[in-house]
């Protein structure tokens, strides 16, 4: 059924009389479906202001407090919602809602103060003893959150929001495995439980499957009403694939709601830094063949077993590493003579390339003979050569944000500070495609880079 052909009469829904949650729930659905949806509910929340400026009946004034504050909740202007729902917190459904808006502020007691008393008049008490678990999962109580969530195994076997509850216990306590088993035990019953895809696709995010996880992202961006975790989430991802229109769709969709969200607004930042990035297409392909040739691994030529211990302990791994060196770095090396050194002008001729190549004096010269200099002196900071997401803020956590601080450190220097392995060989492979390289292992090596000064 279309969303069109979904009857969505507001006026007899928010009706104070009879309004419950399982109403509120459908007018959210509703609203989130569509833009003229939204636009239309917005009108009738200005109506709702209006009438109580108007209304001199103290009952019908609450009344309307009471469905405005639900009305604000909806659109999360919880701030405002909580303010009139404290206004009606002796109804039922008023005490429900001013709940939900404490739980989404942090404040964790008052929450659990509101459900308990609107569960004392509710005869159907599982939703609600739901919101207290979470509650008190969020509040640090996950042994509690968990009896409570047991309790109504019997019950209610069939409920995926049971099962979902039951798993993030489990994952607030560190027994992961457990709970993605009950994850995808609540997939099973309701494929579509936003709450469960959001999870099973952030573990996923986590473990670095990033093609599971954008699977599970997607499903859960699809439905209404989304998170917005999940569209940022899946928007890093999208961009570490290199995605990055997708990424931005991500990022807007967060901010048509919410302008100016914090995240969103740095993440569509870094997108558009990445965009609009310089790319010449005959240089890159260029660079391409290159970068393939240069890093070209020492182990896949005949070397002798001297030659070969010698460049491992210089930490001289491929042809690139051997073009930052010059003759007089490897003969002063132990055990490196000339056999040696003859050995390895031979496999560098061969490729076409010479020892200390990449050292000329224009460190922006191509390996190859052609200038890159224009290309590498476009770029300052670690946020404009293409590096994930991830990769980014690791480098940030140890206080690197330019290229020149990059091009300072060596490989065995970031691993000491904490950056993986992974990211390592990432950062290599990005300054190679600049006609740059991180710090080589012998300190006499100097000009790896263009000078950032001028």
């Amino acid at each position: 059924m279309t969303t069109s052909a979904i009857e969505f009469d507001l006026d007899k829904l928010l009706d104070a009389e009879n309004i419950n949650r399982e109403t509120v729930s459908f007018i959210k659905t509703q609203v989130y479906s569509s833009k003229e949806r939204m636009e239309e509910f917005e009108e009738r929340i200005e109506s709702l202001e209006d009438d109580i400026k108007k209304e001199r009946d103290s009952a019908k004034s609450k009344d309307l407090m009471l469905l405005l504050g639900i009305c604000e909740w909806i659109v999360g202007d919880t701030k405002t919602a909580s303010k009139l729902l404290r206004e009606v917190k002796s109804r039922k459904i008023g005490s429900y809602y001013l709940g939900k808006c404490y739980h989404e502020l942090g404040d964790y007691n008052h929450a659990l103060e509101c459900f308990e008393r609107a569960k004392k008049t509710d005869t159907e008490e599982f939703d609600i003893s739901m919101d207290i678990a979470e509650t008190k999962r969020m509040a640090g109580s996950a042994d509690e959150a968990l009896r409570i969530v047991k309790s109504f195994l019997h019950s209610h076997k069939e409920s995926a929001e049971l099962f979902y509850q039951w798993g993030h216990c489990l994952d607030d306590l560190g027994e992961y495995q457990e709970a993605f088993a009950k994850y995808e035990q609540a997939l099973q019953i309701d494929p579509n439980h936003p709450k469960a895809l959001f999870r099973v696709a952030f573990n996923c995010d986590m473990d670095g499957e990033d093609e599971k996880a954008i699977e599970y992202y997607e499903r859960c961006a699809n439905l209404s009403p989304t998170y917005k975790n999940a569209f940022i989430n899946l928007g890093i991802l999208y961009e570490d694939n290199g995605k990055y229109e997708e990424a931005m769709c991500c990022y807007g969709s967060v901010l048509d709601a919410e302008p100016n969200n914090g995240r969103a607004l740095l993440f569509s930042k870094d997108v558009k830094a990445s965009t609009i990035m310089y790319y010449d297409e005959e240089v890159s392909k260029k660079q391409g063949k290159e970068g393939e040739l240069l890093n070209i691994p020492i182990t896949d030529f005949e070397l002798s077993v001297r030659s070969r211990n010698c460049l491992e302990k210089m930490n001289i791994r491929t042809l690139k590493d051997l073009t930052m060196i010059t003759e007089a770095d490897l003969l002063s090396f132990k055990n490196f003579g000339e056999t040696s050194l003859n050995e390895i002008k031979s496999i560098l001729a061969q490729k076409g390339l010479r020892l200390g190549q990449g050292l000329e004096k224009d460190s922006g010269v191509d390996l190859f003979g052609e200038k890159m200099g224009r290309r590498a002196d476009l770029v300052r900071t670690v946020y404009e050569i293409g590096l994930s997401v991830r990769c980014r803020n690791a480098l940030r956590k140890i206080g690197i944000e330019t290229i020149e601080a990059l091009a300072k450190k060596s490989d065995i220097e970031l691993d000491k500070e904490g950056i993986k392995k992974n990211y390592i060989d990432e950062i290599k492979e990005t300054l190679l495609k600049y006609g740059l390289s991180l710090k080589t292992t012998i300190d006499c090596v100097t000009n790896s880079g263009p000078d950032f000064t001028t």
